[in-house]
């Protein structure tokens, strides 16, 4: 009893001993995470292992079909070089069975490799075969797609079908093609079709030029390299034809991917299945449990004898340190510290605790402030985005941590000055903000974005390909034309922005240069229309240069396109600025035809110009509270002469000319002034037309009210085909609906 009393107070006394009690904190410390990781590791990283793993055979898969797809399409080629020539041509028409049976079926399959050769013509009478199920075998003109290109229904892009056929029980690789002059003129005479057949050979090539190991299944039939079907035949269940799973594992040392194929007639007729070693994931998985236990025993090790020596180390100076720090606070200056050690931690912890929270608070105090006089700093006050003295300081330190490629783009709000004139400055500032707003919304984390000058950002892209990054500009530029925040500010006139790019160290490798060229660039974008974006090269240099002089008369036109068409407006108080919306809509539905830049350029001085002829016609017309006389509407009619007068001393361009003068044609020839018809409109004219129409519908009018967006619409759909062109109506019509949901 005696011995197991003594037992019992060693046991008590050993667990209420601080070292102790430390080592074995310090244990389960150690324990715990170690333990969630494996549990992490063996369901976490597993599933990811194995998803990244079906990733790569997926795209394996996908990657072997492009190889038998590009093996079509030369053999389409083939087809097409011999289908499209005019010898062939010719002896098609004579039925010279013997040059082609020369030429062909006793030549072709042994220098080109080709199983398969059916030579036809129009009536399907078999010219020459080689490889058929039996003489004259019509059985592949049953196939669509063939069928189609035989009776002479071919693509005009000369796009013939090639792909992959079942025919007589085995799967070919075809390219087919009609056959026509060289020129691809005349009727086709008939159709040439040329055929691989996909065998164990055939695919053990594919194996030795790409190292994928292949076989099909189409109908019952299997068909590998002989590699394949020695090891997984036996093991392979035909019935997996029927199961959609993409891939699945091939015992415990192999995984298996699969994709349909599908025919020349889109047709799924069976799977392409790749085969996959699992060596490198197995062996990864092993590893990674290996070093876990190997950690876990180590840190196991490392915790006890960390909690051994905590004692000495830390527990027992503790009591006389916080003595120390007390004498330290009562003097206000620093001592040498010396400790002697104590058992009792939890006694003194608190105010221990609390002694060095006041010193952290401090602390935390001053870094909170110098963080934020540094913010400021470094920040626009308008937009929130970091400024110009903030890029350089950046820029360099990136280069000095080794960063490889830095792209900077240089955005430029066209004709923000104008705006400013126009609107003030408020309006301005509002547009600034969003177009700052719009930039960070689409860069994230990608990049940091600069307000580097008055309307100038400037967006540093880290390791950004230049391809993502023009991609990333053009997001920008788009977004900003759609954005109803920023065209409700502009008067209605699209707000673009003009965006140059130019990279680190492939431009230059300082920071001042690189920006010169960026902003080089972003002015030859400018000089070719406003709203683009351009990738500097040195040409540019030169052609600024050159072209300096022709930019500033467009930027003389196009000041003079707006001071002219607020004038017009400003005669008619019910449109209001007609001149400018007319414009708006003309350019959405530009953007939506995928109008080139100088056409969108052009079109816009037309439709700021359209009714610049008004200005002669007299007030109390316009004004009119009541339908015109046939009288007052003849002299409005007039107003497309006086413009026209007034716009061929304004500008030479003759497309501009046209909307001012026919931007009241209708295309059944009934409008003014000249009766013109159908495409004798300038199209720049048919869009002015139909922008023109919409707005004054939906605008009110002194003798009725504004029209709602369906019923004018429905007046537009009511009117096409008579007074507009059919054409662009429909696509108006989307074009506004889309404006309308994104704003």
């Amino acid at each position: 009893m005696r011995i197991i009393r003594m037992f019992k107070t060693n046991i008590k006394n050993l667990l209420n001993n601080l070292g102790f009690k430390v080592g074995t904190y310090m244990l389960l410390v150690s324990i715990f995470p170690l333990i969630t990781y494996l549990i992490l590791n063996n369901i976490v990283v597993s599933k990811n292992f194995s998803r990244i793993e079906q990733s790569n055979i997926i795209e394996k898969a996908e990657k072997a079909n492009k190889i038998f797809q590009s093996e079509a399409l030369d053999l389409g080629k083939i087809a097409r070089d011999n289908g499209v020539w005019d010898d062939f041509y010719q002896k098609i028409e004579e039925k010279d069975i013997g040059w082609f049976k020369e030429n062909y079926s006793e030549w072709i399959p042994d220098n080109f490799g080709i199983d398969l050769i059916l030579i036809a013509n129009r009536n399907r009478e078999i010219i020459d075969q080689y490889g058929l199920k039996y003489i004259d075998d019509t059985e592949l003109f049953d196939d669509n797609m063939i069928g189609a290109v035989l009776s002479g229904e071919y693509d005009e892009k000369k796009n013939y079908p090639s792909g992959m056929k079942v025919y007589n029980g085995s799967l070919y690789i075809i390219g087919v093609s009609p056959i026509l002059l060289s020129d691809y003129e005349g009727p086709s005479r008939g159709v040439v079709i040329f055929g691989k057949k996909i065998t164990p050979e055939f695919l053990q090539n594919i194996k030795g030029k790409f190292g994928y190991d292949i076989f099909f299944l189409y109908g019952n039939e299997f068909v590998s390299n002989t590699k394949i079907s020695k090891e997984f035949e036996k093991y392979f269940d035909i019935t997996t034809k029927s199961n959609n799973k993409k891939t699945f594992e091939l015992g415990k040392s192999n995984i298996i991917g699969s994709i349909s194929i599908k025919d020349i007639s889109d047709e799924k007729i069976g799977k392409l299945y790749i085969v996959e070693s699992r060596d490198i994931f197995l062996s990864t998985l092993s590893l990674i449990h290996k070093n876990a236990f190997r950690i876990f025993i180590l840190a196991c090790i490392l915790s006890l004898l960390l909690g051994i020596k905590l004692k000495n180390i830390i527990v027992r100076p503790m009591k006389e340190l916080e003595n120390e720090i007390a004498k330290m606070r009562e003097k206000n200056s620093p001592i040498h510290v010396e400790t002697k050690g104590s058992n009792e931690f939890i006694d003194f912890s608190n105010s221990l605790v609390k002694s060095l929270n006041q010193m952290n608070d401090s602390i935390c105090c001053y870094k909170k402030e110098n963080k934020s006089l540094r913010l400021i700093s470094n920040t626009d006050g308008l937009t929130s985005l970091y400024n110009h003295r903030y890029f350089y300081e950046c820029f360099n330190d990136k280069i000095k941590s080794g960063r490889r490629a830095i792209t900077v783009l240089f955005c430029d709000i066209d004709k923000f000055k104008l705006i400013n004139d126009i609107h003030g400055h408020n309006t301005g500032d509002i547009i600034l903000k969003e177009v700052g707003n719009i930039i960070r919304e689409l860069v994230q984390e990608k990049g940091l974005i600069f307000r580097y000058g008055g309307e100038e950002f400037v967006v540093m892209m880290d390791n950004y390909t230049m391809e993502k990054s023009f991609d990333l500009s053009e997001n920008i530029r788009t977004n900003i034309i759609k954005s109803k925040k920023i065209q409700q500010y502009s008067g209605d006139l699209p707000v673009t922005i003009s965006i140059g790019m130019a990279s680190y160290p492939d431009d230059s490798i300082d920071a001042k240069d690189l920006i010169e060229k960026a902003d080089k660039a972003m002015y030859f974008a400018k000089q070719n229309g406003r709203n683009q974006c351009c990738i500097y090269n040195e040409k540019i240099d030169e052609i600024i240069t050159q072209d300096s002089a022709e930019f500033a008369k467009q930027e003389t036109l196009i000041d003079s396109a707006f001071a002219i068409s607020a004038a017009i407006d400003a005669k008619d108080v019910y449109t209001g600025k007609h001149s400018e919306l007319v414009t708006r809509y003309s350019l959405l539905l530009a953007e939506k035809l995928q109008l080139s830049v100088r056409d969108k350029y052009i079109l816009r001085i037309g439709s700021l110009l359209h009714d610049c002829g008004k200005i002669g016609i007299p007030d109390d017309i316009i004004h009119k509270p009541t339908r015109l006389t046939y009288e007052e509407f003849n002299i409005i009619k007039n107003h497309t002469i006086l413009g026209y007068n007034i716009a061929k001393h304004i500008v030479k361009n003759p497309i501009i000319i046209s909307c001012v003068r026919n931007h009241h044609e209708r295309w059944d020839g009934n409008g003014y002034p000249d009766g013109l018809a159908g495409q004798d409109i300038p199209v720049h004219a048919r869009i002015v037309c139909v922008a023109d129409a919409y707005h004054a519908m939906v605008s009110d009018r002194p003798y009725r009210k504004a029209l709602s967006q369906n019923e004018a619409f429905k007046e537009l759909r009511k009117n096409k085909g008579t007074q507009f062109d059919p054409d662009l109506v429909e696509t108006f019509i989307e074009t506004v609906q889309e404006d309308c949901e994104e704003g």
